[in-house]
C-alpha cells in the first residue's frame, strides 16, 4: 500500500509540474487536462488515506479502493458517453483524460499492491 501510496503523489506532483510548464508556454488548455489528470491521481490517494483509516486489515483495505476503483469512473464513462452524444468534443477529451488516468491507477494497483 505504501507503494501504491508514493506512485500515485508522485504522479499527483508531475501532473502538477506538467501543468504549470504549459501554463507557462501559454497552453491553457493543455495545463487543464494536466490537471484534471492530476486530480483523478489525487483522488485516489485520498481512497487510499480513507481505507488505511477504515481498516487494519489489508483485504479490507483492497476491497475497499477496488470498489471505489470500480464506482468513481463509472460517471466519468457515462459523461463521456453523453459528450459524444452530443458532440461535445472538448467534454470528450476531458472524460477521456479521466478515464486514461484511471487506467494508469488500476496498473499501478496491480503491479505495486495487489500482486
Amino acid at each position: 500500500m505504501d507503494e501504491l501510496m508514493k506512485e500515485l503523489k508522485a504522479k499527483v506532483a508531475e501532473a502538477a509540474r506538467s501543468a504549470a510548464g504549459l501554463t507557462a508556454e501559454d497552453r491553457k488548455d493543455d495545463a487543464n487536462l494536466e490537471k484534471i489528470r492530476g486530480n483523478v491521481y489525487g483522488v485516489f490517494v485520498s481512497v487510499l488515506q480513507a481505507a488505511e483509516k477504515q481498516s487494519t486489515d489489508e483485504a479490507a483495505r483492497r476491497a475497499f479502493f477496488e470498489g471505489n476503483l470500480e464506482r468513481i469512473p463509472s460517471g466519468w464513462r457515462v459523461a463521456r458517453q453523453k459528450a459524444e452524444e452530443r458532440g461535445d468534443t472538448v467534454r470528450l477529451v476531458q472524460e477521456d483524460v479521466k478515464l486514461a488516468a484511471i487506467d494508469e491507477v488500476w496498473q499501478a494497483y496491480r503491479e505495486l499492491w495487489k500482486a
